[in-house]
């Protein structure tokens, strides 16, 4: 009894101290952030508001988005050189625009904590533009007095809201705009009351315009294309998971790698980037029958696949938007582990956006894999009109984006 005393004595020490030190953490991070914003403002007034400043997830070496990118070549394209694009240094994108020395006004960013080379950059920017909603810059963009921020989204945003809702608590409202990617969405935002009304404008991705010019290596074989999100919990607890042991389940199903191979149709797996950081390999008994490709082969595939399988990954509207089938299996909502994404999913699993291919359950899923291969990957009737829904426009997308951007900055200027 006496020792179990010292065990509970030990490990309430220890959360006590992992408490002091997320809080000691917080309020270092903000006293960073408030010296930055007051050093901004009071620097102010020499400042010339020329550039658009423009960012992707900056923080990952692995995740190249590429729609704030896609922007940042639209401006380039059109002798804007006042358009300036920052890129995690140790990207292959970075690399390889280093190479071909093609680097003209791309900011390369070394590290997770603020690059004292960004502040000239952001002392003289009209906008900041993300497409990724990092708290650090938005924090800045809505309290320094002269800047705007628009969010351009990586991706549709309404499989949660409450993950939305976390993002915008702290920030003021006034200074934020939004560029939405459908009607739909645009009700949710609207409904949620996370913007005001003259800042929530009319666009979509940037990056789907690529879509309009791709070309279909006939060569290669059919292929599907598997990838989940990720979970979050420790390496013991993600090893006993539903989680896992369906992934393994699917990628080692005999019935249907025997039916691929049959058809001739590859099946491409790729990992979550977060999964991939984390060293979370997969243990497949039958490796040779699946590709396991790198997250880098990802826009490849979203192009060269003609079927995307996914628990709730954003990828499934780049599918949607070429008219392909999605279909949503959701392998862990009968786990019994407590995880943090629990309460998100639960809205990711009542979203009427998932339409009628959602799936619990392994066998209906391996069916409907198969209905899709033996009718050529044609969508079910009605599919097609109802992807419809979740865009706005489908041609020009990066022109119209970019109108809105320099409607934006015009406004503020007057």
């Amino acid at each position: 009894m006496a020792k179990l005393k010292i065990l509970y004595k030990k490990k309430a020490k220890a959360l006590l101290i992992i408490f002091f030190l997320l809080i000691n953490f917080k309020s270092l991070y903000y006293r960073n952030i408030n010296k930055i914003i007051n050093k901004l403002n009071k620097y102010s007034i020499y400042r010339k508001p020329k550039y658009i400043l423009l960012f992707d997830y900056i923080y990952s070496p692995v995740c190249e988005d590429l729609n704030s990118f896609t922007v940042f070549q639209y401006y380039q394209h059109h002798n804007n050189t006042d358009a300036y694009y920052v890129l995690n240094a140790k990207t292959e994108l970075y690399s390889s625009l280093l190479k071909r020395n093609k680097t003209k006004n791309i900011i390369p960013y070394y590290n997770s904590r603020f690059n004292e080379h960004l502040f000239n950059y952001i002392l003289n920017s009209k906008i900041i533009i993300q497409s990724y909603a990092l708290h650090f810059f938005q924090i800045i963009a809505s309290r320094v007095k002269y800047l705007k921020f628009l969010y351009i989204c990586h991706a549709v945003n309404y499989f949660k809201t409450s993950i939305i809702q976390i993002q915008l608590s702290e920030l003021s409202e006034n200074k934020q705009n939004i560029i939405l990617t459908s009607p739909y969405e645009y009700k949710l935002y609207k409904k949620l009351n996370l913007y005001k009304e003259k800042s929530m404008h009319i666009g979509g991705l940037a990056r789907y315009d690529r879509f309009q010019n791709i070309h279909i290596n006939y060569t290669e074989k059919k292929c599907l294309l598997i990838s989940f999100t990720y979970r979050s919990y420790n390496k013991p607890i993600y090893d006993k998971s539903l989680f896992k042991t369906n992934i393994n389940k699917l990628l080692e199903d005999r019935t249907l790698l025997t039916f691929l191979e049959k058809k001739g149709i590859d099946l491409i797996y790729i990992q979550h980037h977060n999964d991939v950081i984390r060293k979370r390999h997969l243990n497949i008994k039958n490796p040779s029958y699946i590709k396991l490709m790198p997250q880098k082969y990802l826009a490849h595939y979203i192009e060269q696949c003609s079927l995307f399988i996914t628990d709730f990954s954003s990828i499934s509207f780049d599918f949607m938007f070429q008219n392909k089938p999605v279909l949503f299996y959701h392998l862990d909502i009968n786990d019994k582990i407590n995880f943090t994404e629990k309460e998100f999913m639960k809205i990711d699993f009542n979203n009427s956006i998932y339409f009628n291919n959602v799936f619990t359950e392994h066998k209906f899923l391996i069916n409907k894999i198969k209905y899709y291969i033996n009718n050529n990957f044609s969508l079910e009737y009605g599919l097609a009109e109802k992807y419809k829904t979740l865009f706005y426009i489908k041609k020009n997308i990066t022109q119209k984006i970019v109108k809105e951007i320099n409607n934006i900055i015009r406004i503020d200027s007057d």
